[in-house]
């Protein structure tokens, strides 16, 4: 697992330190390498839009969103994440047995480290912040009905961002709202 997260943070280095004339061939390599592991890698790259023959493709550009990719591909592995078709799991060891019993726990660190690596064209910086203070409440409350009702606020807001806030962040919630006394 080890070299895994660090071949991330070599490509990841890489897009930093690249210059606008190696974008092209870097990008190429990135989506080869990865093209298997991380689902719609080129979804919204500009050299994998039509373009009329107009436009210059931005591959600049696109390594911004590679690198988000790579930086939530990377939270991921370290936090155990799996994605298949699109839905988030946690990956753990079930014995066969008739009583077996397993619980999963979602940390607000995950959740943060989920909402941050989400490209800022899917969640602006200031909606992250503004998604991490509602779930800081959410954490520091211990009423059960006011925690239901800043839950409420949170899950309406988080249904106006789109799926993959909601994938980063609701998990969190229904743990946090499970666990109130």
């Amino acid at each position: 697992m080890n070299s895994k997260i660090e071949l991330l943070n070599e490509y990841i280095q890489r897009c930093d330190s690249c210059s606008e004339a190696n974008a092209k061939q870097l990008e190429y390599e990135i989506i080869a390498v990865y093209k298997d592991e991380i689902k719609n890698i080129t979804e919204n790259l500009d050299s994998y839009m039509y373009h009329c023959g107009t436009i210059k493709t931005d591959y600049f550009g696109d390594l911004k969103i590679l690198k988000a990719h790579l930086i939530n591909h990377k939270a991921n592995l370290e936090n155990n994440l799996r994605f298949s078709d699109g839905t988030p799991s946690q990956i753990f060891n079930i014995n066969q047995s008739q009583n077996t019993d397993f619980s999963i726990s979602i940390t607000f660190e995950q959740t943060i480290s989920a909402i941050e690596a989400i490209p800022d064209e899917t969640l602006s910086q200031d909606d992250k912040e503004q998604l991490e203070g509602k779930l800081t409440k959410i954490k520091t409350e211990k009423d059960k009905s006011k925690l239901w009702e800043k839950a409420q606020s949170a899950l309406k807001w988080i249904a106006d961002k789109g799926v993959e806030v909601g994938i980063a962040a609701l998990p969190y919630i229904v743990e946090a709202l499970k666990n109130a006394k």
